[in-house]
């Protein structure tokens, strides 16, 4: 065979042979957890006077398209590539439940768009569209404030890292190295900078001012600026290197995904796609108790997809992306995969450990 023949020969059995192998695992579905775009700072800087278009802690038109274009890139990948998903919405195909805030309700709201967009809703019987556009409604549920399942009530949350992070050596040792510098951000800034616990709410006004082109406020250079930021972001991830407060604060969230995945293997779920809107202190225990804690904070729209296939041998792996980057486990042995069994082993091993059954009973994962 001639040396040209034998390239397009190679080159079209590797191409058919690559096929094979993607066709060989299926995705039958698909749970996704979200941070919430950009929103408004939770409270101001004193000296500052910062103006807000859109009223304190509510998702701003940014963070509107933040989510809107993670949901086309969405639509791309598990209704264009992966199939799992159909190019037009079908009911019940798609459970979203969000926590009680409306920036993870708007979020959620906007993400969906981007995965069903305008032109894809559904037609009357004469073939015009049934809502302005062909918009595609699909619900969003919501879990009371009081519920645990997508973030602990905010008043628990600070109990707990009152009992377990501020007193722990990593967080005084940082509190103490920046102590000589805070009565000096206090002067500039206006707001009482006495603990490291004071930074986060100054540092996330920094945060929402930057990702807004507002200026510094007078007096703080950039290099101060930076580092506030800086300890901001590390003060969040630091909150939840503690696989304990990790699951005191996601353990309901971490079982509930299990179960999600567990049924979809069985066959017992009609979802093809769960998804919880949520918010940083969602996402930052759930890569903890995967055994992946985060560096820093998650940024607006961050993810986490737990995507589960189905092998030709009819067997089940699970593989893992954050922020659309494949994430390798501890048990996984270096690879982007593993299988259901080992998952499954994995979290009955985290409940093994941080969960309190009461006294008679059998161990079972702690619902709050």
């Amino acid at each position: 065979m001639p040396t040209r023949q034998k390239v397009f020969f190679l080159t079209g059995l590797f191409m058919i042979l690559s096929t094979m192998v993607f066709a060989a695992d299926q995705l039958v579905f698909v749970t996704l957890i979200t941070r919430h775009g950009d929103r408004s700072p939770f409270t101001n800087i004193k000296n500052a006077n910062y103006k807000w278009k859109t009223p304190l802690e509510q998702l701003t038109p940014i963070g509107m398209k933040e989510e809107y274009m993670l949901g086309k890139k969405l639509r791309k990948r598990y209704v264009n590539n992966l199939k799992l998903l159909k190019p037009n919405y079908v009911d019940d195909s798609i459970y979203a439940v969000s926590s009680d805030y409306n920036r993870t309700i708007e979020s959620a709201e906007c993400l969906l768009t981007g995965l069903y967009p305008p032109r894809t809703g559904p037609k009357l019987e004469n073939g015009k569209n049934a809502l302005p556009y062909g918009i595609q409604p699909i619900p969003v549920r919501t879990v009371s404030k009081t519920s645990h399942l997508i973030m602990m009530p905010y008043l628990q949350y600070v109990a707990i890292l009152k009992e377990y992070i501020y007193p722990s050596k990593v967080w005084q040792a940082k509190d103490k190295e920046y102590q000589p510098e805070f009565k000096e951000w206090t002067k500039i800034l206006g707001n009482k900078i006495t603990t490291l616990a004071n930074i986060l709410g100054v540092g996330d006004v920094l945060i929402v001012a930057e990702h807004h082109n507002k200026p510094l406020p007078k007096g703080l250079s950039k290099e101060n600026a930076k580092k506030i930021i800086d300890l901001t972001s590390w003060g969040l991830a630091t909150q939840f290197k503690s696989e304990k407060v990790s699951y005191l604060m996601g353990g309901e969230l971490f079982n509930r995904i299990a179960d999600n995945i567990k049924d979809a293997a069985a066959e017992k779920s009609k979802y093809k796609l769960v998804y919880y809107s949520g918010h940083d202190i969602t996402i930052l225990p759930i890569m903890s108790l995967l055994g992946v804690p985060l560096k820093n904070s998650p940024g607006y729209a961050a993810n986490i997809e737990y995507e589960l296939y189905k092998t030709d041998a009819s067997a089940y792996i699970i593989k893992i992306r954050y922020n659309g980057n494949y994430v390798k486990l501890p048990i996984m042995d270096g690879k982007n995969q593993c299988t259901l069994e080992a998952f499954m082993k994995y979290v009955k091993e985290v409940n093994a450990k941080y969960s309190t059954p009461k006294a008679g009973a059998s161990k079972q994962p702690l619902l709050f």
